[in-house]
C-alpha cells in the first residue's frame, strides 16, 4: 500500500526543514483556521477555489473537507508535492505570470494568504500579479486575500502594508471592493474544538482594537 498523507508529510518534512516548519505552522493554526474559513466561505462565489501561495496546503485541506473544489499552487516544486500529499489538486503556478495559461482555466474564486508578490514593496510587480489574478477570475469573479502585517518581519518598510495594497488594487481599476475587516488577535494556541467559535467571533470583535492581519475580498471589474 502507498503511504499515507501524514507519512508522505512527515517524509517531506524530515527531508526539507523549511516544509517541516511550515506543516506545523499549519498545524498549529488548523483549529483557528477551520473556524475562520468557515465564516470566510459566504463571501465565496459558487463554484471552484483557486488559491495561491497555499504553502503546503492547509488551507485548501479544510475548505476541500467543507466540500468546495480546490486547486492548491505554489511557486516551489517541493511545497506543490507536499499540498499534493493532503489530497488536494496540486499545480505548480508564478502569479507574476499568466495564471489561466499555469492552470488551464479561470476561476470565480482565487484566494491567497501572504503571497509575497502582493506584499513586498515593488509596485510594478504588484500591479502585474493584480492583473494576472483579474484574467484568471471568471466574470464577476472574486479575490479573497489574507493579508498579514510585516511587523515582525526584520525590515517592515520593505514590505507594503495590506492598506497599501488596497489602495493599490483599488487605484487599478481592476477590482471593486466587497469587504474588507480586521482579524486574529489571540494567539492560536489558545484555540480548541470547544471554544473555537468563541474564541473566533472575539478575533473579529477585539481586532478592531488590534490585530496582525487584514482581510479583503474584492470582485473583478469589467474594464
Amino acid at each position: 500500500m502507498g503511504e499515507t498523507v501524514q507519512e508522505t508529510l512527515e517524509s517531506l518534512s524530515l527531508a526539507n526543514r523549511r516544509i517541516r516548519d511550515r506543516v506545523n505552522t499549519g498545524r498549529r493554526h488548523a483549529i483557528r483556521d477551520r473556524e475562520f474559513l468557515r465564516n470566510l466561505t459566504r463571501f465565496f462565489r459558487p463554484g471552484p477555489i483557486l488559491e495561491l501561495g497555499a504553502s503546503t496546503g492547509h488551507l485548501a485541506a479544510i475548505l476541500q473537507e467543507y466540500g468546495h473544489e480546490v486547486t492548491a499552487s505554489e511557486v516551489e516544486p517541493k511545497l506543490v508535492q507536499a499540498i499534493a500529499a493532503r489530497g488536494v489538486e496540486a499545480v505548480l503556478v508564478d502569479a507574476t505570470k499568466d495564471i489561466v495559461s499555469q492552470t488551464g482555466h479561470s476561476f470565480p474564486n482565487i484566494l491567497a494568504q501572504g503571497v509575497s508578490p502582493l506584499i513586498e514593496r515593488d509596485r510594478p510587480q504588484v500591479l502585474a500579479t493584480l492583473r494576472h489574478i483579474r484574467a484568471a477570475l471568471d466574470i464577476s469573479g472574486r479575490f479573497i486575500c489574507i493579508g498579514p502585517y510585516a511587523w515582525r518581519q526584520p525590515n517592515p518598510k520593505l514590505f507594503f502594508s495590506p492598506r497599501e495594497q488596497i489602495a493599490l488594487a483599488c487605484a487599478s481599476g481592476l477590482f471593486r471592493m466587497v469587504a474588507c475587516f480586521p482579524h486574529q488577535v489571540l494567539p492560536p494556541a489558545l484555540y480548541r474544538p470547544w471554544n473555537a467559535r468563541l474564541l473566533n467571533l472575539l478575533d473579529h470583535k477585539l481586532a478592531h482594537i488590534a490585530s496582525t492581519r487584514l482581510v479583503w475580498v474584492m470582485e473583478k471589474a469589467e474594464i
